[in-house]
Formats: structure tokens, sequence, C-alpha cells
């Protein structure tokens, strides 16, 4: 992958007003501007609400030490649009730290915090509070609302499509007493009296964070749990309120992501903690990126405010100096739009750098240049890797990293996934999760026979086991289900073998089995169904394929004497053909309006048209009248269609016609399917043989190369410049030296 430079040429302080309508990039040096805060103030509150920026309260003083004294009593607000201006101050409300802070439709809403009632010579009394108060900005009044259920502080509150949310906290009794919050609090403003409800209760508690919503999700950043200072970030997607973890946030030094300080900026999160650079976090790729741009002093307990989609205020805070009244603007250019839609799904790597699913994109076709024509065990070679654990899955690759799955045991007890660097096979990580469902592994049998699926968003997976998974680049968990648990046992004397599919934002499974099936469509982000439909019994173990336009998505199945076609947006059949023998095994693939479907019997093998406006669809084109597809799958191309038998005979024909062109015995039998690559097609056999020919109607052969193995070639995987083998034990990379 490209590396993403997204934030911009550096750091520029300008002149603080006006903010909005005049603020220019000017590259060099940084400096403060001269107008500050009314008091340096940590655990404060601040907003922006139209033309105005709003602060209240906080902490003044040394840390860890409260009293009267050491609340600020300043409510104070800024016009960005004066090109000359000062602090206007505010009707006060009550003293307060760590409070929520938000404002919505001329309103800005308190939520909650800890107050000191001692002087300053007594024992500390801070306590959470419940109070919850709102000001109107036009009348210039305080009143009080509905409080919050139980007193809260040290938390955060947004504010977001006519509601407010609450996250994090914990409730303290003259300074000791301590109970954490495992829920968030929401409450919607269209009601009056406004009433609290809770969130979705946690696992995990935490203060001392930040949050910010961003394109529905709310994400909780860091902060202090039980154990410590802490890096993790969860998000609550709104729309169907489940809590799921991504990256943690990339905080080096003792304090983390504790006392950071987060906001919406271009479409992302923006997370600053104690650090010279913010970080931004990319949903679509799921990483966080260090910006170029820096700020002076490195602070935390401080606060972002955004000015525009990328100007953002750095307010206030504390450096291991003390307390800060300053004030920074990070201008972040343009390029944020630019790179973030460079790298928005991928569009940053080139098409040839990933492989994406089982046969790719469901085609068996590489449009890299640079594959290796030539190999042995002591050429191109350029490494091999142990896999823990057994399977048959098909590897995938997205930029550096190859995924794949195995099971561990004799009866498949574990359930694994494998992420090995590309470069040089190093295992980056390995999530394990058990499973109840014990199989007797074999050659032919294993949990993990069905092939992942990867993206820019995560990687996933799906075991026999029913198990289907999301997961981060970096292997954390993104969501789970189990289908078996859902929809009854995976039925079969050979297992379930169907592959994961996928389109930009869904997932297709098919379930085939002798028990009842069905085909599905999976929300990647949140792993809830999107449609499913059920189906008769039928056993299978072929993977649909997907058609992909502007306007359309077209889903063809072949399975045990059914060919059919799905609109996969809606789960509508469109079309079937039925009487097909011996299509179990084989996936089907698609060129020139047609859809080639492999049969292991003689006269099934063949081309049915896929349909569009001018063509019904579910019409015979073409049969191969004297040669069959068995383990592996056709491989059509613009001009042929290149099948492989059971015995490893292959065969080449017209693709509009389906006139045979020749046949060629191979050195032996194919379990993965023909490849294709610009002027070449390669046939891999199970044994660790191959032959390379050119794609011209010939039997010309380019190159046969010869390669030790221990056991079988289940499937491989072609990335850029190379290929990656999979055994049912190992990973095997095969690449050409780069030239100097």
């Amino acid at each position: 992958m490209n590396k993403i430079k997204i934030l911009s040429k550096g750091l520029a302080f300008f002149c603080l007003l006006p903010l909005i309508s005049s603020l220019e990039s000017k590259p060099g040096s940084s400096e403060h501007h001269a107008l500050k805060l009314p008091d340096p103030v940590t655990s404060f509150g601040a907003c922006r609400l139209g033309k105005y920026l709003y602060v209240y309260g906080g902490h003044m003083g040394e840390a860890h030490v409260y009293s009267k004294e050491t609340h600020s009593k300043s409510f104070v607000r800024l016009n960005l649009e004066k090109k000359e201006g000062e602090w206007e101050a505010l009707p006060f409300e009550s003293t307060r730290q760590g409070f929520g802070m938000a404002a919505h439709r001329g309103k800005v809403y308190l939520s909650g915090g800890s107050q000191a009632t001692n002087e300053e010579d007594e024992e500390s009394n801070l306590s959470s509070l419940d109070k919850v108060s709102v000001f109107d900005v036009k009348k210039k009044t305080w009143r009080s609302i509905t409080p919050l259920p139980d007193p809260r502080s040290s938390h955060e509150m947004v504010a977001h499509d006519g509601k407010l949310y609450v996250i994090g906290g914990w409730h303290m009794a003259d300074g000791k007493g301590v109970n954490w919050h495992d829920h968030g609090l929401v409450a919607d403003l269209s009601e009056d009296p406004i009433e609290w409800k809770k969130l979705p209760k946690t696992d995990w508690v935490v203060r001392a964070n930040s949050a910010a919503i961003v394109k529905g999700n709310l994400y909780v950043v860091g902060g202090l749990n039980d154990e410590g200072t802490t890096n993790a970030v969860r998000k609550l997607r709104l729309k169907s309120m489940k809590w799921s973890e991504v990256e943690d946030f990339p905080g080096v030094n003792r304090l983390k992501a504790f006392g950071s300080a987060s906001v919406e900026l271009g479409g992302n999160l923006m997370v600053s903690s104690f650090s010279y650079q913010p970080k931004i976090f990319l949903d679509s790729n799921r990483s966080w990126i260090s910006t170029q741009a820096k700020v002076q002093d490195k602070r935390f307990f401080h606060r972002l405010v955004p000015l525009n989609q990328s100007k953002v205020l750095f307010l206030g805070g504390a450096s291991w100096d003390g307390h800060l009244d300053g004030i920074e603007v990070l201008d972040f250019s343009p390029e944020v739009e630019i790179e973030k839609k460079n790298v928005k799904a991928g569009k940053a790597d080139s098409k040839s750098s990933n492989w994406g699913g089982f046969r790719g994109k469901g085609n068996s076709r590489s449009d890299s240049l640079n594959l290796p024509l030539g190999w042995s065990d002591e050429s191109n070679l350029a490494w091999r890797m142990a896999i823990e654990g057994y399977g048959q899955s098909t590897p995938v690759v997205w930029g550096e990293r190859v995924f794949s799955t195995s099971t561990e045991g004799e009866e498949s007890e574990r359930l694994l996934v494998h992420c090995h660097n590309l470069k040089d096979g190093e295992l980056q990580w390995c999530k394990s999760v058990p499973t109840p469902v014990r199989i007797k592994r074999s050659q032919y049998v294993s949990q993990a026979a069905p092939s992942p699926v990867v993206d820019a968003s995560g990687v996933f997976v799906f075991f026999e086991s029913g198990l289907l998974m999301g997961l981060s680049h970096s292997g954390t968990e993104l969501w789970s289900r189990s289908l078996t648990e859902e929809y009854g046992p995976m039925m079969g004397n050979h297992g379930i073998g169907g592959s994961l599919f996928q389109s930009a934002d869904s997932l297709g499974v098919l379930v085939d089995h002798d028990g009842p099936s069905y085909l599905m469509r999976v929300d990647k982000a949140t792993g809830e169904n999107e449609w499913k439909t059920d189906r008769e019994e039928r056993v299978s173990w072929s993977t649909p394929t997907l058609s992909i336009s502007e306007n359309q998505e077209l889903l063809f199945t072949s399975s045990n004497g059914v060919v059919e076609c799905f609109d996969f947006k809606t789960g509508k059949k469109l079309w079937y053909k039925d009487g097909v023998e011996g299509n179990t095994v084989a996936s089907p693939s698609i060129a020139g309006g047609l859809v080639i479907v492999g049969s292991s019997k003689p006269e099934q093998t063949q081309a049915i048209r896929c349909g569009n406006e001018g063509v019904k669809g579910g019409e015979v084109s073409w049969v191969a009248e004297d040669a069959t597809c068995s383990f592996s799958s056709p491989l059509a191309t613009e001009r042929f269609v290149y099948l492989v038998n059971r015995a490893g005979v292959a065969t080449c024909h017209n693709l509009v016609d389906g006139k045979k062109l020749w046949d060629l015995r191979l050195p032996g039998s194919c379990w993965a399917s023909p490849l294709h690559a610009p002027g070449r097609v390669y046939f891999f056999t199970k044994e660790g043989a191959t032959v390379v020919l050119k794609d011209d109607g010939s039997t010309e052969k380019l190159s046969e190369n010869s390669l030790s193995i221990e056991g079988k070639i289940y499937g491989l995987a072609a990335a850029e410049n190379a290929f990656i083998m999979r055994t049912g034990s190992e990973l095997i990379c095969l690449r050409e030296p780069l030239t100097p």
C-alpha cells in the first residue's frame, strides 16, 4: 500500500481572528497567539455553536489538589467572525470540572462533573454531580433539566442528531468511594422533559476518556480503567446499538490516551493525546496515521474544537510543567480530502497488489505483469513458512499482509486465523478461537476449507463450525457470530467447502448441505444479515461468483443440478437453469456475457447466458461435449475457456462457441484452479508441478516447474509479483528477485 501522507505540509499558526473567513496557511515555524484562555485550566468544557466558541469552568492549580479555590468560575465566549475580538463574559452557573459539555440548536448543555466545597486548607471532598444544566444562548439564561440517573464525572458528552450521548466516567463521594459506570446514557432532546436511557452495557469501564461521533459511530478513546491508562478504542454503531473494538490508539508514553481529546475532522476521527502529533483514524482501512502537522505544547486534559473540515483549535490542558492557557490553531491542508479518497477501500493500492478472496475476484485472473515464470527449490523461492494447524483454504492478500486459516488438533479443536508478512513470511499474529464442533480432519476435510475474504476494512473468515467473524488487519475482532447456533449444524460427508465472497460493503455466504440450506448477504461493518434466502437441501462445495457493474450486482450459483442468478442487492432470484449434473465442486466463471459452469460429468460443462436487457438469462450458449471439469474451476479469459478434468487433462475452448482447440495431459491432477496473467495461463498440479502456457489458443509451453512439497497444493494467491501457494500446513512464496 502506498504510504499515506494525510496531513499536510506542517504546522502553521495564524492570527486567531477571524478564524473562519480569513485563516490562511503559512508554512514555517510555529508560534502561539497572544490571545489566551481566561484561566489556565484542565478538565474544562469547550464547544462551538454557530459563530461562537464557548469555554466553561475546569480545574486550576496543582494536579490532584482540589478546593473551592481550584475551580474556575469562568464562562466566556468568543466571536470567531470578528477580525478583532475579546472574550465575552457570560452568566456563570456553578463550579464543576470533569463534566460533559455539548452544543445543539442554540443551547449549551452541561452534564455531571465533580465539585469540591472544602476550603484550601481542608481535606478535599471532591464529589461527582448528577446535575444537568442548559444555557440558552439568545436569552443568556440557565435552567436545570432532568438530572443524570446517578452522579457521574470524568466522562464525555457529545450531541448528535438531536440526542445527547454520555459515555465513560465514575462516581466519587467526598474524594473516595469510587464506583465505575459500565453503561453510557442517551437522551432525546425533542422530549420534554428529557429521559436518560441506558446505552448497551459494556464489559469495560473507563474514565478520563475522549469521545466523538463519526459517520454514525460513537468512538470512545483511551482513558483510565481500574488497571491503569489505556489505548483501547471502542465503537458503538448507533444504528444497531452494538459495541465493537477497533485498532488501539498508538499512544506510546505512560499516559497513553489518558486525558485525550477527540473530534470529527473531514469525515474521520482525529485524536490528540500527550504528543506533538495528533492521530487520524481511517475507518476505511482501520489504521491510525500520524499527522505531519505538530503542536508546540504537548498537552492532555485539553479540548479540540473544529473550525471547519481542516482547521482545529487546541485549547488549554496541562503539560508536565503545569496548566496551560495557550491556544493553538492547526491547519490540515486540503490534501486530507484527496488522500482520504485515495485510501478509501484500498484505492491507493495497485489492482495487482491484492488478492481479495477465493480465486481473487472470483475469476482466477491477475493483471500483474511481474509474476514469476519459472522456479524450483533453488530458484525464485522467496520463502516458505509452516502454518500452525491444518487447512485447505486459499490464502488472501492485502498490501503487505497474507491471511490464511487453519484448524488445530486431530478433531479441529481450535480455529486459527494467521497473518504473515508478504515480504519475508514472518508471522505477524495468530487469532485462536475454540470450537464446540469436532470434526476428524483428512486431506479432503477440515473446518478450514472455506477461504476468507479481505479488503481495506478487514479480513473476514468462515469455518465449518459455523463461525463467521470479522477481524481488523491487525487481528482485533470486529464482530463474530455462530451460524450453526442460529440455523442448525452443518451436515455432510465431506464437510463445507464453499468460500465467502464479497462486494464493497457486504459479504456473501452460501451453505449448501444435507440440512436446511441458505444463501445470505451480511453487512461487513456489523456482521448482521442484510437478507437471507432459504434453499432446499443440496450438497455442494461450489462458491458463488459475483458480477458487479455500476448499476447491478449479479450473483451466480452452481449447485447440485441447478444454476441460478440472483440480484445480490436484494436476494431476488432472476432466473435458474436446472438439469445440470455433476456441478457440485467447480465454481462458475464469468466472461463475455456468459457464465461458465464446470461439471465432472460429460456433456454437462456448459456456457449459459448471463442475461441483460436484450438477452434472456439462463439460455445455454454451448456445451463442452468431450471435456469435463472436476476439482478446479473453469478459467475464462477474453477469448478462451480452460478446463482441467479429474485425471489432469487440460482442454482449451473458444469462449464464443465452445469449440475445443486442444487437450494436454498435465504432470498431475489439479485441485487449484488455473490462473491467468497477461499472456499466460498457469496450471498448478496438486503435487507441486506447474505448467505455464501461452494464452493464444496454442499449447506453446513457456515453462515447466517443479517444487518439493509436503502434502498437496490446495490453492494459491497472486499478488503484485508473487505467488503464495498453500498446502495443508505450509505457505510457499514464489517471487523473482528485483533487478537493480
